[in-house]
């Protein structure tokens, strides 16, 4: 039986975690043919975050997104890999949909918020415009166009994860760079707004076009 992995980076995600965990669609991925595993990847959660979770997580301090990610790489086996955030702005029951595009030969799906729809207060002006910039650079610079470089949602072959460069929030952007040309597709999708606070920061964007710049 194939496996999929689904991992979810956090660091103090105590309104969003549980929703997120209950919205997963095993059943239907089960139904579909696929054993599924969880995990969740904390960075040093201190709101409480790993009392929610149960059994079903590795805690990961210090270190940010990437590092989170690289770990739970390195802990789970399913042959295809998810990525989704732990703040509930993400829906998590479109992964079955996501999975059959992979099935199609594509390397990577991403669940993309532009070319879906954002309820209001989802995304600050000032993230909108960041993101747009980086995307706009990402499909200068790379042989495959994204509409949503950043998104924290993306599914994957684990074949192709090999040697992700970037450090906390470049994560993203370092998947691209190893996956653009491969086949990428994407799914609309609706982003809400996250609970929580946001740890994306102004230098994270700087940061995310060097690696776009420096990886091509």
């Amino acid at each position: 039986m194939t496996s999929i992995s689904i991992i979810i980076p956090t660091l103090n995600e105590c309104q969003g975690i549980e929703e997120v965990m209950e919205r997963i669609p095993r059943d239907k991925l089960s139904q579909m043919g696929y054993r599924v595993e969880v995990l969740v990847v904390d960075g040093g959660s201190t709101d409480g975050t790993l009392d929610l979770v149960n059994d079903e997580y590795l805690c990961v301090h210090p270190g940010g997104k990437a590092e989170a990610v690289r770990k739970g790489l390195q802990e789970t086996e399913g042959e295809l890999v998810f990525l989704i955030d732990g703040d509930g702005s993400y829906p998590p029951e479109v992964i079955p949909d996501m999975v059959k595009l992979l099935e199609n030969g594509n390397s990577m799906v991403i669940g993309s918020r532009f070319k879906g729809s954002m309820e209001k207060g989802s995304m600050s002006i000032m993230n909108r415009f960041g993101n747009r910039v980086l995307t706009w650079i990402a499909n200068r610079l790379y042989p495959e166009k994204t509409s949503d470089l950043c998104t924290g949602l993306r599914g994957m072959g684990r074949k192709y994860l090999n040697d992700i460069p970037g450090e906390g929030f470049q994560i993203e952007a370092g998947i691209h760079t190893l996956l653009a040309g491969k086949g990428i597709a994407e799914l609309p999708i609706d982003y809400k707004p996250r609970k929580g606070y946001s740890k994306l920061r102004t230098r994270d964007g700087f940061r995310i076009a060097c690696l776009l710049i420096s990886n091509r």
